[in-house]
């Protein structure tokens, strides 16, 4: 046995899901579906891959300020230190390929963030921690919109609808099912279409595996028969 013959025996196996997955993403979603893998990468904390991840990203036309933007979109759901790790792989990749480019910059109103999240979630988070002891029931809701909203959605970079569908991959990969409700109907109300929610998250099958993205495709399309029966 050579030193990769253990892994090559895998990636046989693999190869197909991979192939068909990214087959059907190419029909049924534009090359933005490329940035998928590396929300999971991230959301792992699985380092190797977001190189290679990155050069297809940009090899693709993605633009340094839509990959740089959708990764910062992540730290307030998987927290700044996974978010940094993968930086560092993405700088690599920038600096290799001498990647220059002019950095976002704040462009929408005042309060933009929380605007979008009285649209989409109403009081959801502030309601259900209304309980807790010592004003943390206070910290949590408002931290959630000044930070989550406030700090990322100023910058038009991404539109509101891309940055809800990315988060509620991010929320499907990590297997939270209480936010993947509330973010399946945020995105839906955002402007994704149930089409697009669905074949974006089965870009995350070879990632994740059936079992997550079953439920989660299922818990979007119960969003939608929601949405579509209280809009009637």
């Amino acid at each position: 046995m050579n030193d990769k013959q253990a892994i090559e025996g895998f990636s046989k196996r693999i190869a197909p899901l991979v192939g068909a997955v990214e087959h059907s993403g190419a029909m049924h979603l534009s090359s933005d579906r490329l940035l998928i893998p590396l929300i999971a990468s991230i959301c792992q904390g699985t380092i190797p891959p977001i190189t290679a991840q990155t050069q297809a990203i940009l090899a693709a036309g993605i633009s340094p300020q839509i990959l740089l933007e959708t990764v910062y979109q992540l730290s307030p759901v998987v927290g700044s230190l996974r978010v940094e790790s993968a930086l560092a792989a993405i700088q690599d990749v920038f600096t290799a390929q001498q990647i220059t480019f002019t950095p976002a910059i704040p462009d929408q109103t005042d309060g933009f963030g929380a605007q979008a999240q009285a649209a989409l979630y109403g009081t959801e988070i502030k309601n259900l921690l209304k309980d807790l002891p010592d004003s943390a029931g206070e910290f949590i809701p408002a931290a959630l919109t000044n930070h989550f909203f406030n700090d990322y959605y100023q910058y038009g970079v991404l539109s509101v609808k891309d940055r809800e569908r990315y988060e509620l991959l991010a929320l499907i990969t990590m297997n939270v099912s209480f936010q993947i409700n509330a973010h399946a109907r945020g995105s839906l109300k955002a402007g994704n279409t149930e089409r697009e929610l669905v074949w974006s998250a089965i870009q995350l099958l070879p990632y994740i595996g059936f079992p997550l993205v079953i439920n989660s495709v299922q818990a979007i399309h119960q969003a939608a028969l929601a949405l579509t029966n209280h809009n009637n």
